[in-house]
């Protein structure tokens, strides 16, 4: 594993909806159903080497792509005070340097996150009926 997919692996093991995920590269990937795969990773914006945004793609396996979300981390978490300046924290990749610059995000912030990635993936996610759907099924 690598800085990127452990900053994942924070994020993923208080998911809801993410089972299993597989870390590739600087990449998750994750099955959401049996036809729904996600994949999760950090991106750069308008900056090279500064990784402000989580992004969210979700695949069908026989349609393709169904939906990709972008997130900014300083909407998620709010901005933060790094050194003088009030910003949105970001992954900062200098060479082979990779950290998180100026800031390291708290355990609630991982859990923010984790929470916006849940509430979108909860939009896809296969609903389970309840005992009072299935008894109604079942009665007609």
């Amino acid at each position: 594993m690598n800085f990127f997919t452990d900053e994942l692996k924070k994020i993923t093991d208080r998911s809801e909806y993410i089972q299993k995920p597989k870390f590739v590269g600087q990449s998750c990937v994750f099955r959401l159903s049996d036809d729904v795969t996600g994949k999760l990773e950090f991106i750069t914006g308008i900056v090279a080497n500064h990784y402000n945004s989580l992004r969210l793609k979700l695949f069908n396996k026989s349609e393709g792509p169904i939906d990709t979300q972008l997130m900014g981390i300083g909407d998620i978490i709010g901005n933060k005070k790094i050194y003088s300046n009030i910003q949105s924290p970001y992954i900062w990749k200098d060479g082979n340097n990779v950290d998180w610059y100026g800031y390291k995000p708290t355990d609630s912030d991982y859990s923010a996150m984790s929470e916006t990635v849940d509430d979108y993936l909860s939009c896809f996610a296969e609903q389970e009926l309840s005992e009072d759907e299935e008894l109604n099924i079942s009665l007609t």
